[in-house]
């Protein structure tokens, strides 16, 4: 009996391997993944040609390659010339690159092409364009552009911006002012002195 039971025990595993040698591996039965395609900002299906070149652009702005980034990002404004974000970069390069003026009109540009759906680019633009005005010494504009990005990020917090930065930034302009103010003031006086001795020493040369 106990022959015949290992037999049959025998029998059964035979038939398992068998079964198990014809069949195909689980794995190999599943049809590959496939990854979804990259896309852009847009929602389009791979990576579009402006997206590509704002890439390179970051990438040379990165390695301090200023000349590489401004090309890039002209290459990308090429395909969307009213893509917001594309002029922000450009003015960040310009500014770096010390190209006031350049950067200046790719800020006011990007800002009118911004959607309103946007607000956080919309507080970085009036942000880089009141430090802007900073920079060229308009500090009344610089003071008027600080107060625009002070109430559009308090009243907007999808903006993800920094109300109290403007208003701590006002000061410092104010703080500027003044200074500029007294320098002027000193100038003049420094000038009238020299004018009235300049004066004095025609006289007792005559």
């Amino acid at each position: 009996m106990l022959k015949r039971l290992s037999g049959l025990a025998l029998m059964a595993w035979l038939l398992v391997l068998s079964a198990s040698a014809g069949a195909e591996p689980a794995a190999a039965a599943k049809p590959a993944v496939k990854s979804e395609p990259r896309r852009d900002p847009h929602g389009v299906k791979g990576i579009s040609p402006f997206s590509q070149a704002l890439k390179r652009g970051d990438s040379a702005l990165l390695a301090r390659d200023l000349e590489g980034a401004l090309v890039a990002y002209r290459e990308a404004l090429a395909k969307e010339p009213q893509n917001a974000l594309g002029q922000y970069r450009l003015g960040e390069a310009q500014v770096l690159k010390g190209d006031l003026h350049e950067a200046d009109e790719a800020f006011s540009a990007a800002l009118r092409f911004v959607s309103a759906t946007n607000p956080s680019l919309k507080a970085k633009l009036q942000f880089a364009l009141a430090d802007l005005r900073e920079r060229q010494k308009a500090y009344d504009e610089a003071s008027a552009k600080w107060t625009e990005y002070e109430a559009f990020t308090a009243a907007q917090k999808d903006a993800q911006g920094f109300p109290a930065s403007g208003t701590e930034r006002k000061k410092v302009v104010e703080a500027w002012k003044k200074l500029s103010a007294d320098s002027l003031e000193v100038k003049a006086r420094i000038e009238k002195g020299l004018k009235v001795a300049d004066d004095a020493v025609r006289k007792s040369s005559q």
